[in-house]
């Protein structure tokens, strides 16, 4: 018998570079500089305490080797026979673990169990045979990679501190869309994600692709979106990812408040991250197509796995294509998405990965002005469904082609180094013609106005981020850290073009009805008038996090942002003279992050946290000038729970956001000089509510996700603003494994409510509008025919429900009742 043992001295080892950090970070901290413990040691000498959970990247690769750096990693002794596990494939270990739970998750269906020792080793033995009928028992443990765990939860994610932690150790509220929850409810753009999300509503009240596309939470827009931690900006108009595709995507990691410790800026509504795939260890593949209602067909196909003998080299590529009609008339969709990354193990520690993001989406016969809500004579207008207040010749475009790089590299055992680069070029290309009708007669169909205009422009993005991530020392105790370096420049240029506050005025249109049934309506010149207009924007940004285990139930995250932005906005007049003027120039922007997380139990843990808001400001007011940067305080206290091993997660959070420069809308028909619409900054907003919410696996192969959300904002004078978001809203999605009935069958629903929501003074006479609080039901069914194949039946709006995805002075109708049938082929 030959053994294999892995261990690490229990002497402390000299460092230069965990020295110097260490040093460096309690110097800084203003408290005494202790030496850097390496991981098995402890304040007493002794190896690291097995309970205490950390976090891991364990890469893949054979089942005894990553056995190895685990130990190693983990600091402690492991003794095995290699012949044990023969030749055993291992995809690794990412996440925070404690010991146990990672020999656990690494041995999962092997027949190996790691026992540990008096003396603090492990050693690997054969689980005895248990000669009872066998009960089958299948437990693993989630890391941050959601695709294939077959769960609606996550076991790790780093999207509100950057530091890799469980949502129980997260002191916000956070919200995980797996890969597994995208296949079973059929979410295949973010669009559709966001609508299920607890704590976020659907604003809609123009066609997708449009600037009437918003989705609010905590009762304000959502504007933050990231892409694998870099943010877009909320300055520059489409920078947005509302029309991308999930085929890239592995999972979305939503922080509701603000999230400006790794974002430098943003609204205190949410952040929106999406998580790009990883190639995979293994060859696989699956091709699959869909048709539903509305001419509804689209075909995916994901193919990933090794391309080397030796595995050091892995790929992955992904393609999508969808077109559909729409239940609006003359609405039609085509989008088209591809992603493909490379990821290399330069030497055991390193490993450069590279890849491309495309997207493009197309909305042709559609309309930014949605439909009326009252007729002139104050009655409500309740058009039909399918009305398209847009001509036919409308249409907006979004296209973009995203380059990225990232090199990993494992300084040591306790320590991580990683380097992303980015460039993004897009452009967005909108082509507007519809109606607005707020005072429309509903017997002539007199009233309406034609509103016609094109914007389009070019958009650039490159971006460098470092981060380090590690382990330190300090006062007797390990503490995690994650220092973050960040610069991006951010550009738009465009051509102008004629629209209704330049050469195009509004015009009156005599019958809207006929104009609703046909689109028809002469197309003027909509060439460039041979002016332009441009946005630049930079920033970089310092920023670290730090989390202090300083008695054994409590853990304190302290983080702190500093940032530069600035922003310049050009124009050049046809005759070519051009202009630039500086709209913000902000330096060492500090952003606060404060958190602390109690545990009660092995089970459930009390926190608060707190967070600064800066947010530089695109819109504009009356006379052009953009509002001065948002600003305020978010403050947040919960209780959270973790079941299963993490494979269950509870939440319960309050909060109270205050605002200043907060940006009120003057009202209908009252622009900027560029044709958007003027604001003023109102000081003095307060936002409070609380939110409930639960995910993962209530039993085997018993699925659940959802949970209640109340928000309210009110203004200085304690009135309630945004009174047309609904105040309370509920959302509960679940499947279940039917195996013992028919082998392979899973059957789900989706329930979503919301209380009634009230546009005021919306109508001719200054009538409010009323939505009345709404239920709306989906079902599905999943069929396992083979190891291969997959059929799928979606029913969305079962009871065909009429309701408004979104109003305000208009509205648009939310989806009547669609059906959507798909099969999936893996290989």
């Amino acid at each position: 018998m030959f053994t294999t043992k892995v261990c690490i001295q229990r002497k402390q080892e000299k460092n230069t570079l965990t020295l110097a950090i260490g040093v460096a970070l309690a110097v800084l901290s203003g408290g005494p500089v202790f030496p850097i413990a390496n991981a098995a040691e402890s304040a007493s000498g002794n190896v690291r305490v097995a309970s205490e959970a950390r976090n891991f990247d364990i890469p893949a690769g054979p089942l005894s080797q990553v056995l190895s750096q685990f130990a190693g990693a983990a600091g402690v002794a492991l003794s095995f026979d290699a012949r044990q596990l023969g030749e055993v494939e291992s995809s690794g270990l990412t996440g925070a673990f404690t010991i146990e739970q990672g020999f656990a998750a690494l041995l999962a269906g092997t027949g190996q169990r790691a026992i540990r020792q008096p003396n603090g080793d492990y050693v690997l033995q054969q689980m005895q045979v248990n000669t009872l009928p066998p009960v089958q028992v299948t437990s693993t443990l989630l890391g941050a990679i959601t695709e294939g765990s077959g769960s609606y939860t996550t076991g790790s994610t780093s999207s509100a501190t950057g530091l890799p932690l469980s949502l129980r150790e997260t002191p916000q509220s956070v919200t995980v869309v797996t890969r597994d929850r995208m296949t079973d409810q059929n979410l295949t753009s973010i669009s559709q994600i966001m609508e299920q999300i607890v704590g976020i509503e659907a604003n809609t009240t123009s066609a997708l692709g449009s600037d009437g596309v918003n989705y609010t939470a905590r009762g304000f827009s959502v504007e933050n979106y990231l892409i694998d931690g870099v943010p877009r900006p909320t300055v520059i108009y489409a920078f947005g990812e509302e029309t991308s595709d999930m085929v890239a995507y592995d999972r979305i990691e939503v922080i509701r408040g603000s999230a400006g410790l790794m974002s430098g800026m943003g609204y205190p509504s949410a952040s929106v991250n999406l998580i790009r795939k990883r190639p995979t260890a293994e060859n696989r593949g699956s091709i699959s197509a869909q048709a539903g209602t509305w001419d509804l067909s689209r075909i995916e196909a994901d193919i990933s796995g090794v391309l080397t003998s030796d595995e050091n080299i892995r790929g992955r590529l992904a393609v999508a294509y969808q077109e559909n009609d729409s239940f609006v008339d003359r609405e039609h969709h085509d989008r088209y998405a591809g992603y493909g990354i490379l990821e290399a193990d330069l030497t055991d520690a390193t490993t450069l990965s590279a890849g491309f993001e495309y997207q493009d989406f197309q909305n042709s016969g559609a309309s930014r002005g949605g439909v009326p809500l009252f007729y002139s004579d104050g009655s409500y207008a309740r058009l039909s469904r399918s009305t398209n207040s847009g001509t036919e010749w409308s249409e907006f475009n979004r296209e973009s082609t995203n380059l990225f790089a990232t090199l990993e590299h494992r300084l040591t055992d306790n320590w991580q180094l990683k380097f992303h680069a980015e460039h993004k070029e897009g452009l967005y290309d909108e082509v507007q013609g519809y109606i607005y009708a707020r005072n429309l007669d509903r017997d002539t169909g007199a009233g309406g106005t034609m509103y016609i205009s094109r914007w389009a422009s070019d958009l650039e993005l490159s971006a460098l981020n470092a981060s380090l991530v590690g382990v330190f020392g300090l006062l007797g105790r390990q503490h995690d850290v994650s220092i973050n370096a960040f610069h991006a420049e951010y550009k738009e240029d465009g051509n102008d073009y004629p629209g209704w506050w330049s050469s195009l005025p509004a015009q009156p249109v005599p019958n809207a009805f006929e104009f609703f049934n046909t689109g028809n309506w002469p197309q003027p010149d909509l060439s460039a008038t041979g002016s332009t207009f441009g946005k630049d924007v930079e920033t970089t940004a310092l920023s670290s996090s730090v989390r202090l285990h300083l008695l054994d139930p409590i853990h304190v995250i302290v983080g702190l942002r500093l940032s530069d932005w600035q922003q310049d906005n050009s124009s050049r007049s046809a005759g070519g003279f051009k202009s630039t003027t500086r709209i913000t120039q902000e330096s060492g922007i500090v952003t606060p992050y404060f958190g602390v997380v109690a545990d009660i139990n092995e089970t459930w843990s009390a926190y608060a946290s707190y967070t600064n808001i800066f947010e530089p400001q695109s819109k504009q007011d009356i006379g052009g000038s953009a509002l001065d940067p948002l600003e305020g305080n978010n403050y947040e206290l919960g209780v959270k729970a973790e079941f299963l091993d993490g494979k269950l997660n509870a939440s319960l959070a309050v909060f109270q956001m205050q605002q200043e420069n907060y940006a009120v809308a003057l009202g209908a028909g009252i622009y900027a000089p560029d044709g958007s619409a003027a604001y003023r900054a109102e000081d003095g907003v307060e936002a409070k509510g609380y939110e409930l919410e639960l995910s993962g696996e209530l039993s085997p192969g018993w699925q659940v996700v959802g949970g209640f959300a109340n928000a309210r904002a009110d203004d200085n004078d304690g009135n309630q603003i945004n009174q047309h978001i609904p105040e309370n809203t509920f959302k509960l999605f679940t499947t279940c494994e039917l195996n013992q009935l028919i082998n392979g069958l899973k059957i789900g629903g989706n329930l979503r409510w919301q209380d009634k929501a009230t546009s005021v003074g919306v109508g001719p006479n200054g009538e409010d509008f009323v939505e009345d609080s709404l239920f709306l039901l989906d079902l599905l069914a999943s069929y396992e025919v083979n190891e291969h194949l997959t059929v799928n039946a979606n029913v969305n709006n079962v009871f065909d429900k009429t309701y408004y995805s979104g109003m305000q002075y208009i509205g648009r109708y939310g989806d009547p009742r669609q059906v959507i049938v798909s099969a999936k082929w893996r290989f």
